[in-house]
C-alpha cells in the first residue's frame, strides 16, 4: 500500500488530502471514498464517520495506530475494485497529471536522525524541491501510534530539515535505489539498510536512516535535474541557485 498527500484545484479552492496510489496510476481520495462506502452501507452521517475512520491526513492516520492504518488499507482495496470496474469517478481518483504531489508527511510530529539530532520539522520539502547541497538519498521510517513503524519513504537531510518523497510504503522496500544527477549515476541495493535496530517512534515522527556511502558527485550547475528512483517512486528534484559541489563522504 502506498499512501501520500496530494493537492488539486476544486474551483477556486484547493483540496489537500490523503491519497493512495492505485494500480492504474490514479490517486484515490480515501476520505471521500470511505464516506461514499459508508453511505452505501446505510451509516448515518457518513462524512463525519469517515473523518474519524479514514481521516484526510496521513498524520492523523498514523496517530490512529494500527487499526487506522488497516482501515485505510480496506478503503484502498474498495477503491481498487471500483477502479477495475471502470466506474470510479475522476473527482474521487484524479490522474497523476492533475495533482501536485507533496511530501508524504509535510508536518511530522518530530524529525530526527537515527543516532540523535533533531531537524526542523517545519522546513520539510518534497517533490520538485531545490537542493541546497549534494544529495545523500536514503530512507526514513514513519512512526505509528503504539511505538511501531507504519512504513518507509524516500528521504534525506537538506538545509537543516529534510526532503521527503511523496509516498510511504507500508512494507519494507526491496530492489535498488538509483541516483541520477546530470550525467552522473549512482546506485545501491535497498538491503543496505536491512538489520538496523530502530527505536520506538512517536506517531507521525520521521526518523532519517543513515545515508549510504556513495561516490561523490561532480560539480552540478544550478537547475540541473536530479532524479532518485526506487521501485515504489521516482522523485524529481533540481539543484538550487548555487549549484551543487562535490563532497567526500
Amino acid at each position: 500500500m502506498l499512501l501520500g498527500t496530494a493537492a488539486w484545484a476544486e474551483g477556486p479552492a484547493e483540496r489537500r488530502v490523503l491519497v493512495a496510489r492505485l494500480a492504474s496510476g490514479r490517486l484515490a481520495d480515501l476520505n471521500r471514498i470511505e464516506a461514499i462506502r459508508l453511505r452505501r452501507l446505510g451509516e448515518g452521517d457518513p462524512e463525519r464517520l469517515a473523518d474519524a475512520l479514514v481521516p484526510p491526513s496521513l498524520r492523523r492516520v498514523l496517530e490512529g495506530g494500527p487499526r487506522a492504518l488497516a482501515r485505510a488499507g480496506q478503503t484502498v482495496a474498495y477503491a481498487e475494485k471500483w477502479d477495475r470496474r471502470g466506474t470510479l469517478p475522476e473527482a474521487l481518483a484524479p490522474r497523476l497529471e492533475r495533482v501536485d504531489l507533496l511530501p508524504c508527511l509535510s508536518r511530522p510530529a518530530a524529525l530526527r536522525r537515527l543516532g540523535g539530532g533533531d531537524l526542523d520539522r517545519f522546513g520539510v520539502k518534497g517533490p520538485g524541491a531545490e537542493l541546497s547541497g549534494p544529495p545523500q538519498p536514503g530512507l526514513a521510517a514513519l512512526g505509528l501510534a503504539g511505538g511501531g513503524i507504519a512504513g518507509f519513504c524516500l528521504a534525506f537531510e537538506d538545509a537543516g530539515s529534510a526532503i521527503l518523497g511523496a509516498w510511504m510504503t507500508d512494507a519494507w522496500p526491496t530492489g535498488s535505489l538509483e541516483l541520477k544527477a546530470g550525467a552522473a549515476r549512482r546506485s545501491l541495493p535497498l538491503k543496505a539498510w536491512e538489520g538496523l535496530e530502530l527505536p520506538p517512534l512517536r506517531p507521525g515522527e520521521v526518523l532519517l536512516l543513515p545515508p549510504p556511502r556513495l561516490k561523490p558527485l561532480p560539480h552540478l550547475t544550478a537547475g540541473t535535474p536530479i532524479q532518485i528512483s526506487v521501485p515504489f517512486e521516482v522523485l524529481a528534484l533540481r539543484c538550487g541557485p548555487e549549484g551543487v559541489h562535490p563532497t567526500v563522504q
